[in-house]
């Protein structure tokens, strides 16, 4: 049974950041392990506080882990640059293409989860050692720079994060308008591949969905399947979960 690696902060809902990864992760029937960054408070509407767990700590937590028994890794919220560089020094033990980074900078309840160096660390320390980011188009347009491109243009969005040096880069469509919801996958040399679903009403207000979609795409990695039917696969399993949270 295919083993991942969950890095990121908890939360106390339960509905977002690694308790999201890990009901994808046995959704899908794998299994997992975990690497705490940080610990946050947080409700459906309320970002009461983070808590940035020591490098330390951090470091103890990613040594205690076999790399040989991992077969992907999925990163979600690094809350400052010591974590960032913690996590940089284990990535470089582990195979690029099966490591998806969901670059999460604030929470859907409005809570800020990474320092501004955080942030701006992750392209030139994280990126070199990444097979996949899925940002959102606010986290897209925070990594390319606002001023470069037209916020709408999803396409050049995409294609502007692979030149930050990460081989492949999923711009999610939830925050475009339209009555399809697209996202695009796009790849270094070019290729563009585009993913798209009629929304579901309501949808945007189920939480945890881009942190159970970059979840879903690494089990998908670790099954052994290419990340473009890894991407469509997942995008498969999170359209049947949002729908499921809707009727109930």
């Amino acid at each position: 049974m295919p083993r991942l690696l969950f890095i990121g902060g908890s939360d106390s809902s339960g509905g977002a950041g690694v308790f999201a990864d890990l009901k994808a992760c046995y959704d899908l029937c794998c299994e997992a392990s975990v690497a705490l960054t940080a610990v946050t408070a947080q409700s459906n509407l309320r970002h009461y506080e983070s808590f940035p767990l020591p490098s330390k700590t951090l470091t103890g937590q990613l040594l205690s882990v076999s790399v040989k028994d991992i077969d992907a890794v999925k990163i979600g919220m690094l809350p400052n640059l010591e974590s960032v560089e913690v996590v940089q020094e284990f990535l470089k033990h582990f195979p690029r293409d099966r490591i998806v980074l969901d670059p999460v900078f604030s929470s859907s309840s409005g809570g800020r989860l990474s320092t501004n160096e955080g942030v701006s660390a992750l392209a030139h320390r994280l990126f070199p050692h990444v097979g996949l980011i899925t940002p959102n188009l606010k986290e897209a347009i925070h990594l390319v720079g606002e001023t470069k491109l037209d916020g709408q243009n999803q396409e050049g969005l995409a294609s502007a994060c692979v030149g930050l040096g990460v081989p492949a880069a999923l711009v999610k469509g939830g925050h475009f308008e339209g009555e399809e919801c697209a996202d695009l996958l796009a790849l270094e040399g070019g290729d563009i591949f585009s993913f798209s679903k009629k929304r579901v009403k309501g949808g945007s207000q189920v939480r945890g969905t881009g942190c159970r979609l970059a979840s879903a795409i690494a089990c998908y990695l670790a099954m052994g399947q290419n990340l473009p039917r890894a991407v469509g696969n997942a995008r498969d399993y999170l359209a049947g979960y949002i729908t499921s949270q809707i009727q109930d």
